[in-house]
């Protein structure tokens, strides 16, 4: 077939957001229409006894079956299986549905019978072995592995880039920044002849993207939802409150790319706020310089690689967040900055614009990753003591306030996770059991959906492909009184009626150290040792005043009752520092008076 006749498609399958494009033969790439308002959809799942539901219909029935939902099965690509409601559900299953969806609404949008060749890509990074299983999901999806190529984002960012007149020249270098909803990936690319790229560095985050930014603004609108009434933060936490205040949040962050200010409305209310974009900006930008330290040391690693030219960087921004100026601001510290087009979808219509950047199997060399048993095969038996742990019922609206514990801790039974907000009061999330945490998943500002994952609990070896074969144990909830956040600096823990202390595995950093059990606090003095020291003080106080010494010593003994009492001013103690104060009033004039007569 020639080039001129190829019909080819290409997904950007993302961490959070999927999107996608298709092009016959040299016309221009036309974007797919995927979302209700823009060209992207989420990559969320829903998975139930019905089947498997994607994209904005998984976002809206989350709130039906928390347990039954995931909304970035491409970070868990590892994990061979996910618990989805009352079952294990293959990875490949999951992804399958999403690139499935995709792939009909391309055709009932061209028109077209059927794709010549279908596109995916995939971040740099990527093992063999995750690759096998983004084929396997594509088969499942109705794929055939003949029609079927992979492509790296970064590559098929830079061929959307020289497509448009942006080649880079001479020693010139192209840094492709992609910081998406999920993660933030960064790589270092060279001329390699006239037909092809070279990546020398690479670098990124999977933890940070603009789904962070959304967490921070959340934090924010309840901030400001408490000011206009105590109980309104609570109503915005319930579960449909919550979704459609995420999409007005989304709405505004996207606004103030553009304008100088958004409004964002607080469902079920009348209610609407006004956020500036230096308001914004001040609440993103630990977020941008992490970014940017991020794309320092991609470039750093590029030049230690010394396998090409050290000269200027071009920085060509893809994904959603990169539209932020502030960031794009930023960025300009590191190289010239080059956007062109929606980054939201570089991506998608850059993977068309090249052939020989993908790398292309044949039927019978795709087979290779037909079979699980080509992925590495997994332990025969896991620790039975080790579990997943999931968000216990707790009231609706909770939402993560601090996070007490770190992947890599070593945690008792019961230790405290992280505290939750909630209607009816301070929360805290425990250790359903004693063991290493593992893939914790915690973020101030998210809701706490019940049965949903956010980590696991076992032995230090516990490794992701094993998770598959772990139950789930709901983590412990208790009532505990709100208390100041953690503090990154370690100070060691007081014994607690001797109680033995936790020991820390070699290594581990002191920044977050165990957390005393929730309810413990300080054991004041009796009621009875401070009216002790009060009626004393009071007594001597009176009886004491004809001398001066037995005002002095009224003082003194009222005083050690006051700090003994932690705080805590009874009116007994109360009533004996003011007749003490009196008392040292009187003999203080009475000595004026008698130096002043002579």
């Amino acid at each position: 077939m020639t080039q001129e006749s190829r019909r080819r498609l290409c997904i950007d399958f993302g961490t959070s957001n999927t999107a996608a494009a298709y092009r016959i033969g040299l016309a221009e790439p036309v974007i797919v229409p995927l979302g209700a308002g823009g060209p992207a959809m989420p990559s969320a799942v829903f998975a139930d006894d019905s089947g498997i539901v994607v994209g904005h219909d998984a976002v809206h029935r989350r709130v039906q079956a928390p347990d039954a939902y995931e909304d970035s099965p491409k970070s868990r690509i590892d994990e061979g299986e996910i618990e989805l409601g009352d079952r294990f559900w293959p990875i490949e299953d999951l992804i399958g549905a999403v690139l499935r969806h995709v792939h009909r609404t391309a055709l009932r949008h061209s028109g077209l019978p059927e794709f010549d060749s279908i596109i995916l890509t995939h971040p740099d990074k990527w093992s063999e072995r995750r690759k096998g299983v983004l084929r396997r999901a594509a088969e499942r999806a109705g794929i055939s592995a003949g029609r079927l190529r992979i492509a790296s984002e970064s590559l098929a960012a830079a061929w959307y880039y020289v497509y448009r007149g942006h080649d880079v020249a001479g020693d010139e270098r192209m840094c492709v920044f992609d910081f998406g909803a999920g993660t933030c990936d960064v790589a270092v690319l060279i001329r390699a002849g006239a037909d092809d790229f070279t990546v020398t560095g690479s670098g990124g985050d999977n933890n940070l993207g603009g789904r962070d930014l959304d967490a921070r603004m959340t934090r924010w609108v309840l901030e400001e939802a408490a000011e206009i009434d105590p109980e309104l933060p609570a109503r915005l936490r319930a579960p449909a409150a919550a979704i459609a205040l995420a999409d007005h949040v989304r709405s505004a962050k996207e606004a103030l790319s553009d304008t100088a200010q958004a409004a964002i409305e607080l469902p079920g209310t009348r209610h609407t706020l006004l956020l500036t974009r230096r308001e914004f900006e001040s609440m993103i930008a630990p977020f941008v310089d992490r970014a940017v330290e991020l794309t320092r040391d991609a470039i750093a690693r590029a030049d230690a690689a010394g396998t090409g030219p050290k000269g200027p960087v071009i920085v060509y921004v893809t994904g959603g967040t990169s539209s932020i100026p502030m960031l794009q601001s930023a960025l300009s510290s590191v190289g010239r900055v080059a956007r062109i087009g929606d980054p939201k979808v570089v991506v998608a219509q850059g993977g068309l614009l090249r052939s020989t950047n993908v790398d292309v199997h044949d039927a019978a060399g795709a087979q290779q990753y037909a079979a699980r048993p080509a992925d590495p095969p997994r332990p025969a038996t896991v620790d039975a003591s080790a579990r997943r742990i999931a968000f216990p019922t707790v009231p609706s609206g909770a939402v993560i306030s601090g996070v007490l514990a770190r992947s890599g801790q070593v945690v008792r039974a019961g230790e405290p996770l992280a505290t939750l907000d909630s209607p009816s009061g301070r929360l805290t999330l425990d250790a359903p059991m004693a063991g290493t945490l593992h893939g914790l998943d915690l973020r101030p500002g998210v809701v706490a959906q019940p049965g949903v994952v956010f980590g696991a609990v076992g032995p230090a070896d516990l490794r992701p492909e094993q998770w598959s074969q772990l139950h789930r144990a709901p983590a412990g909830i208790s009532a505990t009184q709100p208390a100041a956040p953690p503090q990154p600096a370690y100070a060691p823990p007081q014994a607690i009626h001797g109680q033995p202390q936790p020991s820390y595995p070699p290594g581990r950093q002191p920044g977050y150290p165990p957390v005393s059990p929730a309810g413990a606090q300080p054991i004041p003095a009796s009621s009875s040792g401070i009216n002790t020291y009060g009626l004393v003080g009071l007594i001597l106080g009176i009886l004491g005043f004809p001398i001066c010494l037995g005002t002095i010593v009224g003082m003194a003994v009222t005083l050690i009752g006051i700090n003994r009492a932690e705080g805590q001013r009874g009116p007994l103690l109360m009533t004996a520092l003011g007749v003490n104060i009196l008392g040292t009033i009187a003999w203080i004039a009475l000595l004026i008076w008698s130096f002043a007569s002579g």
